[in-house]
């Protein structure tokens, strides 16, 4: 039987989580993101590039912000964060096209995103877990985890069809037309109308991160804050304390594993459904589905944290993720989406899962910074797989290209963009094997993950002897 009070009505933290979680996450433009940014003038390169740089703002900050967020509290981060979505909306929104202001603009608009992702990462789910904590009611986080997934993937429903529709301009002049309404828009109209409807939810979140409250713990932290130094100071203690503790690396480093390949397939997805004939305006759709799909394994997803072993959930998670990059790498057209629906959820099973079981591991003086720790190795690994993808395609774009002229030059890109996507299965299948003997080197042939409900290694504030 599942523990009372919901942790809703026990504290309105818990609530408001929920809601800035999909808020900051939930943007209209997803389903066209990378085909947005190739109609604001930039190459695949350059795209791979900014991403790249998007995840360099959040490795330098990450970190600092999550100790920082420990040491003075959480809400400040988080409200930081929101309104520095507002500002990176507005780049979006204001710079000319075409115009040689183009590619500073995006720049700048990837390091305040990258900025922003850093401030709540962390400090938003600390907050959050800390005010159960207080209430001793910690053992009903997999329910706000698991109304988060359900309620995220309403939002995103929502969102991705509007972005998606809005993004074409038949959609809209068919829609005018059926309406009597004169007028032809172009594609110049309307590629930026999901980024207007993002500055508005990103508004709104802002409101939401100036309703939460610290919870106790948060706010009795003010020892050592005094110094510039102190969010540096405990970044070190912390790191100490990780490598001490093999269970949290191997958490950690499993979750980097399985995110890396799926995060470069859904960022590059819109190319994908090009390939296998799918139309622009479909996109959101698909991308609706897919969080249909989220809503529908919500439930599921909290049963396996509780009563499966973390062995099997990372057995299950690394068999679905690649049969889903096998399936991708076949483009086959119209059931590839399939595939990618499959990535979809895996992508949610892990991250559902090391938020569970960190927050088992971790004491609340170092949550924040535990939990930036982990986010700063996902973008540290992202920003290097988006350098390493986009300069795969250019080099097998360039060993193979021809004299075809811009049709040959297109072509070429699109096999060598299958090429790539190709090898993403196999090297994930690689770096599974290697994962395999480290984690049986760190923890030992007997590995000492726990029972059904998690790991048996206690919450502690220090290493271990």
């Amino acid at each position: 039987m599942e523990p009372s009070p919901s942790p809703f009505a026990a504290d309105p933290n818990a609530g408001l989580f929920v809601a800035f979680r999909i808020l900051f996450h939930a943007r209209f433009y997803y389903p066209v993101f990378m085909v947005m940014f190739l109609d604001f003038g930039v190459s695949v390169e350059e795209f791979g590039m900014l991403n790249a740089v998007w995840a360099a703002a959040i490795v330098v900050l990450e970190v600092p912000s999550g100790a920082l967020a420990d040491l003075v509290g959480r809400k400040g981060l988080l409200v930081a964060g929101a309104v520095l979505m507002v500002c990176e909306m507005l780049v979006l929104c204001v710079v000319p096209v075409p115009s040689p202001w183009v590619m500073p603009a995006l720049l700048v608009n990837r390091v305040l995103s990258g900025t922003a992702e850093a401030f709540i990462s962390g400090a938003d789910e600390a907050l959050a877990f800390d005010s159960l904590e207080a209430r001793g009611l910690s053992a009903q986080w997999p329910r706000v985890l698991e109304r988060l997934l359900q309620w995220s993937a309403v939002a995103t429903v929502v969102a991705m069809i509007t972005g998606s529709l809005l993004y074409d301009p038949r959609t809209l002049n068919a829609v005018g037309r059926a309406l009597g309404l004169a007028g032809s828009l172009t594609a110049a109209d309307t590629f930026r109308l999901p980024v207007w409807l993002t500055l508005g939810s990103s508004v709104v979140a802002v409101g939401i991160a100036l309703a939460m409250r610290e919870p106790p713990r948060a706010t009795s932290r003010a020892d050592g804050c005094g110094s510039l130094l102190a969010p540096f100071r405990q970044m070190v203690v912390t790191a100490r304390w990780v490598v001490a503790h093999p269970l949290i690396l191997v958490v950690i480093v499993a979750g980097v594993l399985v995110d890396q390949p799926i995060r470069q397939v859904l960022v590059v997805s819109s190319e994908i459904y090009r390939q296998i004939a799918i139309p622009e305006r479909l996109f959101g759709f698909i991308a609706a589905g897919s969080a249909a799909v989220g809503l529908l394994t919500a439930t599921p997803l909290r049963r396996l944290a509780l009563r499966s072993t973390p062995r099997r959930n990372a057995a299950i998670l690394a068999v679905a993720t690649f049969a889903g990059l096998c399936g991708v790498a076949a483009f086959v057209p119209w059931w590839g989406i399939v595939f990618v629906m499959v990535l979809s959820t895996a992508l949610r099973m892990v991250v559902f899962l090391q938020s569970h079981y960190l927050n088992q591991l971790v004491s609340s003086d170092r949550r924040a910074t535990v939990l930036s720790f982990r986010g700063l190795a996902v973008n540290v690994a992202y920003g290097l797989m988006s350098l390493g993808f986009a300069a795969a395609v250019a080099a097998v774009e360039h060993a193979t290209a021809g004299d075809g002229g811009a049709a040959g030059s297109r072509a070429g890109a699109t096999d060598a963009f299958r090429v790539v996507v190709g090898w993403l299965p196999w090297s994930f299948a690689g770096a599974c094997l290697l994962f395999v003997v480290w984690t049986l080197r760190r923890l030992g042939t007997t590995v000492a993950l726990g029972g059904a409900g998690g790991f048996a290694e206690p919450q502690g504030r220090s290493p271990p002897p």
